[in-house]
């Protein structure tokens, strides 16, 4: 080692005689314990390396040499990690205004861990739900590439007991599905859609600012359920499975807790450097980050060699990772562990402007989102007083191109007459193409086409078509911010908002019973549609059996309505 870095950098004499007093001895700790991006990255320096400003001599020299070749260590980074402080006032926040950070940790006390795990353990997960099915992946681990991964298969759907199962023994269930000896089996997307016990238990030990719907969390203006957006969504894993490369959809917020007991590696890129990635994938590869989201898996190496900052995080038992907004990630298993995972919308600047851009790639990509973010946008212009001017300035010329953009399509359909269906304003999929529904459709039976289709039937100038809102209700609604909630506009929504004709209309009140349910989200290999439960939007606190009633009366979740659509969400692995 000495040799090597003699012969090929400048060293200062400070460095020389760091080399020659114990180079070697702390190079060979180094790669004992993982090598150097994981030692840096985890919370706390070992002393070794808190000695001598050792951190700078083998982030700027030595690392060249653990890699053989000229790298850029000053491109790693590390998440940002919570003191005990901090973590006490996490707790009192009731909104995301705090996060600051692209990829942050919160440690939960492991006796609250303990009390968590009583239903996230995998002989609770096969007792409890045991029946239910999931998707599964097959991987090979140790993907290093962006291109797609072609071995990244999906079996038909398996049952939670049949994964725990395989978990406890793969070498058999290997043999019997004729796999190869090192893949891997990823238990993916495992629904936790009525699972109110589960949920309502973990809600209990989380801040009220981090839990799925939760106060001032901008997906509560959803109007359906989605799984793994405002639903949890749990992953059991085995060592060596992984989640590829993604942002999450339109670039929101994301909470993750690892159950354990194994640990987890992030590998992440800020927002602010994946145009940049982007772009020299490109130039190396020819292939786009973007259009192959969770298809690919890239080490540390690559961004070492080409200088792009990423940050490395090992994710152990009891860490909840929290995402910033458009923050590009990828997962890996270091063996058997449980994952929940859940979106939320930090109503701030930079969230908002990040997915204002993430829609416009999807548009330009053609990549379908199953967050339906015009109408989010609609329902925050409405209800979200607290939103920058900027912001809402900026919100308000999106609707009103976005209204633009319908009404010329609509001129072009030229339909015979438009008729208001009032109910449809919780109609938000194309049947057809599964892209967002905002001011204009087509309905006939069980199918909901947007202008787009429309244009594509040979009839489409005698097809009646249907709209959301009133053309001059809208029209009014762009001229200026209303100050009061518009019957025109609001429907009950799956969380907490600032709606007041939400709290004083009963859901049976924007119910169009004629409406029939639109096709599921169902993608790959998963056939079965999944049940819709009847979930109750209440408090999770030391409260009482009363005030538990009294919520049962109002704000009953959007899936209720049994003629909306069950939207599966489809995540990138």
């Amino acid at each position: 080692m000495q040799k090597y870095l003699l012969d090929n950098l400048p060293l200062s004499l400070q460095e020389r005689n760091l080399l020659y007093a114990n180079g070697q001895q702390v190079y060979d700790q180094v790669i004992r314990d993982g090598g150097f991006v994981k030692v840096y990255c985890q919370r706390d320096l070992p002393a070794y390396l808190k000695e001598d400003d050792w951190v700078t001599f083998y982030q700027s020299k030595v690392i060249a040499y653990e890699y053989k070749s000229m790298v850029d260590g000053s491109c790693i980074g590390k998440p940002y990690y919570y003191n005990f402080s901090e973590m006490l006032k996490i707790y009192e926040e009731k909104s995301l205004s705090w996060l600051k950070h692209q990829i942050s940790i919160l440690t939960i006390d492991p006796k609250a861990l303990e009390m968590i795990n009583v239903f996230f353990n995998f002989e609770a997960l096969k007792q409890n739900h045991g029946n239910q099915y999931t998707d599964i992946r097959v991987q090979q681990p140790g993907y290093d590439s962006f291109s797609p991964c072609r071995i990244n298969q999906q079996l038909e759907g398996m049952k939670i007991m049949d994964y725990i199962d395989y978990l406890n023994d793969p070498t058999k269930f290997i043999r019997k599905e004729g796999l190869q000896a090192d893949q891997r089996l990823f238990a993916v997307n495992v629904n936790m859609q009525g699972w109110d016990k589960e949920i309502n238990h973990l809600k209990q030990f989380l801040p009220k600012c981090l839990r799925p719907q939760g106060e001032n969390d901008g997906l509560s203006y959803l109007r359906q359920e989605i799984d793994g957006v405002n639903i949890p969504q749990i992953y059991i894993k085995t060592d060596g499975v992984w989640t590829g490369g993604h942002q999450e959809n339109l670039s929101v917020n994301a909470i993750n807790i690892n159950h354990g007991p194994a640990d987890c590696v992030w590998i992440t890129v800020d927002n602010e450097h994946v145009q940049r990635l982007r772009q020299k994938v490109i130039e190396l590869f020819e292939t786009d980050i973007f259009k192959n989201e969770g298809l690919w898996f890239k080490e540390p190496e690559f961004f070492l060699k080409n200088g792009i900052p990423f940050r490395y995080t090992l994710q152990k038992k009891g860490d909840v990772v929290i995402l910033g907004a458009g923050c590009l990630h990828w997962v890996k298993s270091l063996g058997q562990t449980i994952n929940t995972a859940w979106n939320q919308v930090a109503l701030d600047d930079m969230t908002l402007e990040a997915m204002s851009e993430r829609h416009k790639l999807n548009k330009e990509i053609n990549y379908r989102t199953v967050i339906p973010y015009k109408n989010l946008m609609l329902d925050l212009y409405i209800h979200e007083k607290s939103l920058s001017q900027m912001t809402i300035e900026r919100i308000q010329l999106e609707l009103q191109n976005f209204f633009d953009q319908e009404n010329r399509k609509l001129h072009l359909i030229d339909p015979p007459s438009s008729q208001l269906v009032e109910c449809c304003k919780e109609v938000q999929l194309c049947s057809k193409c599964e892209h967002e529904i905002f001011l204009y459709f087509y309905h006939d039976n069980e199918e909901y086409l947007c202008l787009e289709c429309v244009i594509n039937k040979p009839n489409h100038k005698s097809l009646p078509i249907s709209m959301k809102y009133r053309y001059h209700c809208f029209y009014y609604l762009l001229q200026a911010q209303p100050s009061n909630c518009n019957q025109e506009f609001c429907c009950p929504y799956t969380g907490k908002t600032k709606c007041t004709i939400q709290q004083e209309l009963k859901p049976a009140q924007f119910k169009h019973k004629g409406q029939p349910k639109l096709n599921s989200m169902l993608h790959g290999t998963d056939k079965m549609k999944k049940k819709k439960f009847d979930r109750m939007d209440y408090e999770i606190d030391a409260k009482t059996s009363i005030y538990n009633d009294k919520q049962k009366t109002r704000g009953r979740k959007q899936s209720i309505d049994k003629s909306q659509p069950a939207i599966k969400r489809t995540r990138n692995y």
